[in-house]
């Protein structure tokens, strides 16, 4: 995270701060860049953020305008390459760019005001580190003369963020901003700590990557433990050398590896001497297994007459589409029965808040997902309670003419709520309305006979498509496991 003292995008110009490409760019960045501005031309703080944006490769930003920032969107006006994306709310904003990263692979960057428009944008930090979303949101700060002062919109977003973010700036220095800008790009793509007890199995399969192998391991710091082929690939003079894993292998190898939270297996085949099984002769019996278990526990629910099942319309949805659409979700009932129903086929395709279930997540993400991806299918399957928290990115959506269909599973309940109270009820606007209200096309469906066609229309239909489809409130997400519970404890669907 960057915030900018507000200096820096003041009319203060410089004539030395010249930008340089790092020989090895971030994710995303171009190799080569060539700048639009002359090694001597005098330029302001907020044309060197943006021409270190356009270095990275940025093409597309979310930014809701403030006062105390508004040259950094001037700038952006100057810019030829990358485009600034108006959000009717800064939560929806970040959620966007948040859709964006996830669908695109690249970094996704907002830019906001200091302040509330600073603190609006928690929840998509929190959502992004929870996710490991690459993110590099900017924000304003008050003058260097006020900071501590409590002036007006003045926010320690500093301490707020620290614990959900990897890195966070505090720009003073107008000519560090070149620098500081490549960095948190360069850490926003990174790899993020997963293990605590990391072990590297390498085998004969390296042989020919001795030096590669060498290299990781000295990046890393990770111990390797050795198969029998593989032994002299890596030192066993070294001091993260394990030497010799398996059946006569040495004690800490075969501790490190049975003890260990991550094991990277390079150029091995996991021999029975290693595993103490002859994994080939007991794979297919495993396989059966499974098998036996699919077919005893296929995915299965409750039909009430002419009702429409909420599971029903997205296999229907995946169906039409043929698993190829880049799905999107709210938090909720809706959020697991995309996840169970539709078969999802490709990478990048899922885009749902997996670790905060942020509600309200949905259609700003597919918002994003259409810009990062505009030649795909991008439906956001919401449900009425979450879809409700960021509606006013309707405007943004039709604004931009971006195709995002959005199948809303309607059952009148915050239904996760109510599955597990069974007592909580709410009664929602017409959903169709704000639709209109944004000139965007919509229409409801409240029979499981008329549901193909209506989605076929939707799916049909150029650009923002709203269907609301009234789903029965008794249907519930099964398979369920209870808190504590194992497999053999799960509440199944109908059979």
């Amino acid at each position: 995270m960057l915030q900018l003292q507000t200096s820096p995008t003041s009319t203060k110009c410089l004539s030395h701060c010249h930008l340089s490409v790092n020989p090895e760019p971030s994710l995303g960045a171009p190799e080569t860049f060539v700048s639009r501005f002359a090694a001597d031309q005098l330029r302001k703080g907020s044309d060197i953020l943006v021409e270190a944006l356009e270095s990275e490769g940025v093409t597309h930003v979310f930014g809701y305008p403030g006062g105390a920032y508004m040259e950094i969107h001037e700038a952006l006006a100057r810019s030829s390459m990358i485009r600034n994306v108006l959000p009717r709310h800064e939560q929806g904003g970040i959620f966007a760019e948040d859709g964006y990263a996830r669908a695109s692979g690249r970094p996704g960057v907002y830019l906001t005001s200091p302040g509330l428009g600073a603190t609006n944008i928690i929840s998509g930090i929190a959502d992004t580190n929870f996710d490991s979303i690459p993110i590099v949101a900017i924000t304003g700060q008050v003058p260097r003369g006020l900071m501590g002062t409590d002036a007006f919109q003045e926010v320690p977003l500093i301490d707020i963020t620290r614990p959900i973010t990897k890195f966070n700036y505090l720009v003073l220095d107008v000519e560090d901003i070149p620098r500081i800008v490549k960095e948190a790009f360069l850490l926003a793509t990174s790899g993020q700590p997963v293990s605590k007890r990391p072990v590297v199995y390498a085998g004969g399969g390296c042989m020919n990557c001795s030096e590669e192998l060498r290299w990781f391991v000295g990046l890393t710091g990770i111990p390797v433990a050795s198969t029998l082929m593989g032994l002299g690939i890596f030192p066993c003079t070294d001091d993260l050398s394990l030497h010799m894993l398996g059946m006569h292998g040495t004690i800490q190898a075969n501790y490190a590896v049975d003890r260990s939270d991550l094991l990277l297996a390079f150029g091995v085949r996991f021999d029975d001497r290693v595993t103490g099984t002859k994994f080939n002769d007991k794979v297919s019996a495993w396989i059966e297994e499974i098998d036996e278990q699919k077919e005893k526990h296929p995915p299965s629910y409750r039909t009430f007459g002419e009702a429409i099942p909420p599971q029903y319309a997205i296999q229907l949805l995946d169906e039409l589409t043929n698993g190829n659409a880049i799905i999107c979700t709210g938090v909720g009932q809706h959020q697991m029965w995309a996840a169970q129903y539709y078969k999802h086929k490709n990478p990048r395709h899922w885009l749902s808040s997996s670790g905060l279930g942020a509600m309200g997540f949905g259609l700003p993400a597919a918002m994003g997902a259409a810009l990062a991806k505009p030649d795909a299918i991008v439906v956001d399957i919401d449900g009425d309670g979450s879809f409700m928290m960021n509606i006013q990115e309707l405007a943004t959506i039709r604004v931009e003419n971006l195709p995002v269909k959005i199948m809303q599973l309607n059952n009148q309940h915050r239904g996760m709520v109510y599955q597990f109270q069974y007592e909580y009820r709410d009664v929602f606007p017409d959903m169709l309305m704000f639709a209109e209200a944004c000139n965007i096309t919509a229409a409801r469906v409240t029979k499981k006979a008329e549901l193909r066609e209506a989605i076929e229309k939707m799916l049909k239909t150029p650009g923002p498509y709203l269907l609301d489809v009234t789903v029965t409130h008794q249907a519930q997400v099964l398979q369920l496991i209870p808190d504590g519970g194992t497999f053999k404890d799960a509440i199944k669907g109908a059979q």
